[in-house]
């Protein structure tokens, strides 16, 4: 469940979903989400069916067959979720694992353009499918890895294409498919958030408190050219201290979402070094305090939200408290004291100069006509000298 540091600060619809409920935690609550059931199992029932069509050799329904497939992870599906879920018999609870399961691989079938010819008639609507991919992605709103491995033996779908598109949306520059060389399973991942998250970061093995310190110190700020979020870097800079490497950062509606359950996922996870989209946001949260900062990053390419300047700050405000900071917080940290210590004299020159730079440009012309005033006087002192 989404931890309540996390939930505390922010609006309830991050973590509930609008269209469709997946697994237990949001089952049936609201009217909405009921009327969908009969959507999910008519999808559910087609898809399973023409995942069989031509190799069913058994006699049993297509649907009983999807069911047999999980009933051995079942047991463990059950220990994934934080409350028991006693209240849900076996048989309810297999079958909301292979409905919400078939309607999930439904769905990546459909966006991978894998699905069926039969199942056109299904029309989803760009925007129904937007709201849809929204919920999938809610950290409440998962149904076991386990259990749709089990399903995929019967009806395979290319989870990598899948993934891609969906962080495709992540990626400010290009809403093309971004694809990683590790495949899906090499990752282990819980569920469908967990695969995404861990791609986002780059799999396995990929690579400040304020914005005026850095300033002064003379490290400058500037884009990575990429958006994912691990590509933080501090490097040395010829002619000032060093430079900050920012990635680009999408924060319309859909992406905050998404970002917002991985922080969920990352708080509660054990991997101290998954925590990249928490790192990530206390980072670019450190660095804004008002409007200005958020209108300085949007000038730098890094930010591009579609909140205004001030909600993008209050959003980040929000957001401070509950984020873990781990591994690219504390190391992008520890680069930028060690820049520091390294150019200790051009750091403290670039210090000298900051804090006084609206005096010294402000005395600036004065300086320029005192230089000039002083080399006419000596001019003319050497001519009345040597006439």
């Amino acid at each position: 469940m989404v931890p309540q540091s996390v939930r505390g600060g922010l609006e309830e619809r991050y973590f509930a979903p609008e269209v469709v409920s997946i697994g237990p935690y949001h089952h049936r609550a609201s009217p909405h989400l009921v009327e969908m059931e009969q959507v999910k199992e008519a999808v559910a029932h087609e898809f399973c069916r023409s995942a069989l069509k031509g190799n069913n050799t058994s006699r049993k329904p297509a649907v009983d067959l999807f069911l047999d497939a999980v009933r051995p992870v079942l047991p463990e599906a059950r220990l994934c979720y934080a409350d028991a879920f006693d209240t849900i018999a076996g048989n309810d609870f297999a079958n909301m694992m292979v409905v919400d399961g078939c309607f999930l691989l439904a769905v990546a079938a459909i966006l991978t353009k894998d699905y069926p010819a039969e199942l056109e008639h299904w029309s989803w609507t760009h925007g129904r499918m937007l709201r849809i991919m929204k919920d999938i992605l809610l950290f409440e709103n998962q149904i076991p890895w386990a259990v749709v491995r089990a399903l995929m033996a019967l009806r395979p779908v290319r989870v990598d294409e899948f993934v891609a598109k969906l962080l495709a949306y992540l990626d400010v520059r290009s809403r093309e498919p971004r694809f990683d060389d590790t495949p899906w399973d090499a990752l282990s991942p819980v569920h469908l958030l967990d695969l995404v998250h861990q791609r986002h970061l780059g799999g396995p093995g990929a690579a400040t408190r304020r914005r005026r310190p850095l300033a002064e110190a003379g490290i400058r700020i500037h884009g990575s050219g990429t958006c994912r979020v691990t590509d933080v870097r501090v490097e040395p800079a010829a002619l000032r201290v060093g430079r900050l490497a920012l990635p680009q950062l999408a924060l319309s509606w859909l992406p905050r979402c998404w970002l917002i359950n991985m922080v969920a996922l990352e708080c509660v996870t054990d991997r101290s070094d998954q925590s990249g989209v928490s790192s990530y946001l206390a980072i670019l949260g450190s660095l804004i305090r008002t409007e200005r900062d958020v209108r300085e990053l949007r000038a730098r390419g890094i930010l591009f939200s579609t909140m205004s300047d001030q909600r993008t700050a209050e959003f980040f405000e929000s957001l401070m408290d509950p984020l873990p900071r781990q591994e690219l917080y504390l190391r992008t940290l520890e680069g930028i004291v060690q820049l520091r210590g390294t150019r200790r004299t051009r750091s403290g020159l670039h210090a000298v100069y900051y804090r006084n730079r609206r005096i010294i440009l402000a005395a600036a012309p004065l300086l320029s006509l005192l230089v000039a005033i002083i080399g006419i006087a000596l001019t003319n002192s050497l001519k009345r000298k040597y006439s």
